[in-house]
């Protein structure tokens, strides 16, 4: 019964805080057949931590590797179609793309869909900025989370700078990812 009502809290807690998601602790649960052991060693990044490398694809069809991008400020955001949120504020990475160019690193991570769906809803909506699949998961069990949209900015020197979990509308996430990167290009 305890395990029971634990579930549904963290569901409830997912709601409110984005728009939940298949990764993170719930994965590694279903993952796994010691699933408790499994939720204990889940470990959110902090600021401060350093970013955990990972090459991904992109729907443009080149590779996007963290770690190529060192001495760079990157913006990486974890997103789903599905996720009202999350769709709501592409707006603004495409604002910021435009803004910084190849100054700052912009990122979208999909968290878990079809490659087919995500190339679909990026063509349908004319977006430029570099979006990446992520259908099995691995770049997302790298960045843990409760739910998405889940956003970083990360410095030049590879830690992370700043965290965001859920989103607003577009204008405002627009100015607080740009105050951030500000922040983090004059370090």
């Amino acid at each position: 019964m305890k395990k029971t009502t634990a579930i549904v809290l963290v569901i409830a807690i997912m709601a409110l805080t984005g728009c939940g998601s298949n990764q993170g602790k719930d994965d590694l649960a279903q993952s796994n057949q010691e699933g408790e052991a499994a939720a204990e060693s889940y470990q959110e990044l902090t600021v401060g931590d350093s970013a955990p490398d990972f090459t991904a694809e992109t729907v443009s069809g080149n590779s996007f590797t963290l770690s190529e991008h060192s001495g760079k400020v990157v913006l990486l955001n974890f997103w789903a179609t599905w996720c009202g949120p999350c769709v709501g504020e592409m707006p603004a990475f495409e604002k910021l793309y435009g803004e910084y160019g190849e100054e700052v690193a912009i990122l979208a991570v999909n968290s878990m869909e079809d490659t087919i769906s995500v190339a679909q809803f990026v063509a349908d909506n004319g977006y430029t900025f570099p979006i990446a699949f992520d259908a099995n998961g691995a770049v997302s069990m790298k960045y843990p989370t409760d739910g998405i949209p889940y956003t970083l900015v990360i410095g030049k020197d590879g830690t992370v700078k700043n965290i965001y979990l859920g989103a607003k509308d577009a204008e405002s996430q627009y100015l607080e990812y740009k105050s951030a990167i500000d922040k983090a290009l004059e370090e």
